[in-house]
């Protein structure tokens, strides 16, 4: 492989993972805010709002990850919408627990502890989206 490629190749991913981050960034945002809402506004049970926040904004990441980070086609389009929510359904799962132990066992406030998960569960997420759910 010659130079310039090895160099487009890592120029892409490092476009790849900017715009992962920037999505994730806006997404967390957007949980964070309903977590609150629902938390602060709606005196909704922390496990619960977390888990009504983080199913809305599971939805809204899968459009904007297969409009402006990866490149569809891996899978028929049924295929992938199937792949993606199901790794997502694994990292929602790790989410609600992780919560779960966070606020109940561990006292940390909750937005905290919804900042140290969403790292945690969006590693799992960049590398099962790039390797097994989107073509690139």
């Amino acid at each position: 492989m010659s130079k310039s490629v090895t160099v487009k190749k890592y120029w892409a991913l490092g476009k790849q993972i900017f715009m992962f981050l920037l999505i994730g960034g806006v997404c967390y945002l957007l949980a964070i805010g309903l977590l609150m809402l629902f938390v602060e506004r709606m005196a909704m049970e922390v496990n619960l709002a977390n888990v009504f926040a983080s199913l809305i904004v599971i939805v809204i990441n899968y459009f904007l990850n297969a409009w402006f980070v990866f490149e569809r086609g891996r899978y028929k389009a049924w295929k992938e919408v199937a792949a993606f929510f199901l790794f997502s359904m694994i990292g929602f799962s790790l989410n609600v627990l992780q919560m779960y132990v966070f606020t109940s066992y561990i006292p940390i406030h909750y937005v905290l502890s919804k900042t140290i998960i969403t790292v945690i569960v969006a590693t799992f997420n960049f590398i099962t989206r790039k390797f097994l759910v989107f073509k690139k």
